[in-house]
C-alpha cells in the first residue's frame, strides 16, 4: 500500500488522538466531573477511542520489517506488530461496546425512568464491565492465537499473515531474508 494511505490513515489517527484527549479533559473539568454514569460512560468510550487511535497514528512504523519491499516506512517485527495490534482490537472492541452500553444507558433513563442512582448502583458496573472484558478478551485472544499481524496496509490487527514472499512455502516456513514464520495466525 502506498505511502500516501499511510500518512491518511496516521493523520487521522493523530486527530482522533487529539479529539479524544479533548473530550477527557472537557469531561474531566466538566462542572459535573465524573459524577454522572453519562460522563464516566463517555470517559470509557473516549479512553477506547484514544487507545485504539495511538494504534493507528504510527505512519506503518510498527509493522513488521519484512514488509518493507512492500509497504512504506515499516521498521516494527512481531513484537511491536502484537503490540500495535492489541492496542487496536482492545479500543475498537471496547469503543463498540461502549457505545452499545451508553445507548442501553439511554433506554434505561429515557424509555424506563430508571434514576441515576439506581443506574449506578444496579447497571453500571454492567455498562462498564461488558465493554472492559469483551475488549480484552478479543485482543488477549488474538495475541495468544497468533492472529495479530500485518494485513497488508501497514497495520497489525486481527488477520492472517499470507505475504506475497510466502507462495510456495509451507505454515510456519521462514523464508531466507525474513524473520516472521509464513501464514502464521
Amino acid at each position: 500500500h502506498g505511502k500516501n494511505t499511510g500518512i491518511l490513515r496516521s493523520v487521522s489517527g493523530t486527530a482522533s488522538v487529539i479529539s479524544s484527549c479533548t473530550l477527557i479533559w472537557m469531561i474531566t473539568r466538566s462542572h459535573k466531573g465524573l459524577s454522572t454514569t453519562q460522563h464516566r460512560l463517555l470517559l470509557g468510550l473516549s479512553v477506547c477511542d484514544l487507545i485504539s487511535s495511538l494504534g493507528c497514528s504510527t505512519f506503518n512504523s510498527m509493522a513488521p520489517s519484512d514488509s518493507k519491499y512492500r509497504i512504506w516506512n515499516v521498521r516494527g517485527n512481531e513484537v511491536t506488530c502484537d503490540a500495535q495490534g492489541f492496542l487496536i482490537i482492545f479500543g475498537m472492541g471496547g469503543g463498540l461496546f461502549y457505545n452499545a452500553m451508553l445507548n442501553l444507558y439511554f433506554v434505561a433513563v429515557v424509555k424506563y425512568g430508571k434514576s441515576e442512582d439506581y443506574i449506578r448502583n444496579k447497571i453500571e458496573p454492567f455498562l462498564h464491565g461488558v465493554p472492559i472484558v469483551v475488549g480484552l478478551a478479543m485482543s488477549i485472544v488474538g495475541l495468544v492465537g497468533n492472529h495479530i499481524n500485518d494485513g497488508g496496509g501497514g497495520i497489525c490487527n486481527w488477520s492472517a499473515h499470507y505475504p506475497p514472499h510466502c507462495q510456495g512455502y509451507g505454515v510456519g516456513d521462514v523464508r531466507d531474508g525474513f524473520e516472521i514464520p509464513c501464514y502464521r495466525g
